[in-house]
């Protein structure tokens, strides 16, 4: 069933730049993993109303106060990973991605990400409007007027989401948000203290400032919730956290020259050059080699799902339901891959790119 699913027919696959042209950014030093990672070896199919859903999602962004690094494009990356959804479904997906990217940038790039009052206050106002109903603004959170862009979206995304899922999947997603609210407050107390994560430490810590309840998401857009025994699985877990690591260990290598020039030293490269003693290609090296084995993880766990739809007993319309939540989280470490190497977020090569003496020049 799963690798029925998965599998169909291509749609409209795009052309992948060969080596030799592809653009020379610090993502280029991921495709080595094309090689390597059975997950990124096949190029995404591209949704067939991409271009209406970029311009949608450029409106939504001017209407609501965001602002998106221009060719950030990331209805790209959502148009790959949900290129079987419905055009509606994928721009919702779209929207939380660049809400997502943008509330991130708060805590990276400005004076707020050092302060651990404010990280908590942001997120409790957050906290407070997934308790409220979904199908109204909460009136102890104020309007949407009268909030920031960021949680002024962030409210009308709840709304157009949450009032289509269950009470425990909203449950779910606050718990989410929590886990991400304690994760940023822990860089917050970091950046303040000059302290480098631990490699023993980082992955959870990464886990959590990534969005857990991005992955959540998946299910609204696609109109699925997962049921509540196998969503907690063993099985599952793996399936969902090891596509967290896989697409923020990728982030990581992709952003490494800009989160360097702004001092942060919240990625993986930098984490595991401090505590090895390693050069910046060898560092960049380390993340690959635990990305690739992350992806294995990922991997192992999908490959078990079909038993574990048996043990659940699924109908065959939840088996069929369920596994077109586990092909979007299968395709988004290629989704993320070609999103990087076209998008302009990460522009800057680092000197492992530039000079060719990381992977990529390695692999021929």
């Amino acid at each position: 069933m799963l690798a029925r699913t998965c599998g169909a027919a291509p749609r409209e696959v795009e052309r992948w730049p060969s080596r030799a042209h592809a653009p020379v950014t610090a993502a280029s030093l991921l495709l080595p993993l094309v090689e390597r990672v059975p997950s990124m070896g096949a190029p995404c199919r591209m949704h067939p109303a991409i271009d209406r859903i970029g311009a949608s999602l450029a409106g939504w962004a001017r209407e609501t106060g965001l602002e998106p690094p221009p060719g950030a494009r990331f209805e790209r990356m959502a148009g790959r990973a949900l290129a079987d959804a419905g055009e509606d479904a994928t721009l919702l997906f779209a929207k939380w991605l660049t809400w997502l990217f943008c509330f991130d940038d708060e805590w990276d790039e400005k004076p707020a990400g050092r302060v651990t009052e404010t990280v908590d206050a942001a997120f409790a106002r957050l906290g407070l409007m997934t308790r409220a109903s979904p199908l109204v603004p909460g009136p102890a959170c104020g309007s949407d007027g009268e909030r920031p862009p960021v949680e002024a979206s962030f409210a009308g995304l709840w709304r157009a989401t949450a009032g289509r899922m269950s009470a425990r999947w909203r449950q779910r997603f606050a718990r989410g948000l929590v886990a991400q609210g304690a994760a940023c407050r822990a860089e917050a107390e970091n950046r303040c203290a000059g302290r480098v994560p631990s490699p023993a430490e980082y992955p959870a810590l990464r886990r959590g400032t990534a969005g857990p309840y991005l992955f959540d998401l998946v299910e609204p857009c696609l109109g699925v919730e997962v049921p509540p025994g196998l969503r907690e699985s063993v099985t599952w877990r793996t399936l969902l956290d090891a596509c967290n690591d896989v697409t923020a260990w990728c982030n990581d290598v992709a952003s490494y020259p800009k989160e360097r020039a702004n001092g942060d030293v919240h990625n993986y490269v930098t984490v595991a050059a401090r505590a090895f003693g390693l050069s910046e290609t060898e560092a960049v090296a380390w993340v690959s080699d635990r990305i690739a084995e992350r992806a294995e993880d990922q991997r192992a766990a999908a490959r078990r799902l079909p038993r574990l739809f048996d043990r659940f007993a699924l109908s065959a319309a939840q088996a069929r339901d369920v596994s077109k939540v586990a092909c979007a989280f299968l395709a988004a470490p290629r989704a993320q891959l070609e999103w990087l190497l076209e998008s302009s977020r990460y522009g800057t090569a680092g000197p492992a790119a530039r000079d060719g003496y990381g992977p990529v020049a390695r692999s021929g």
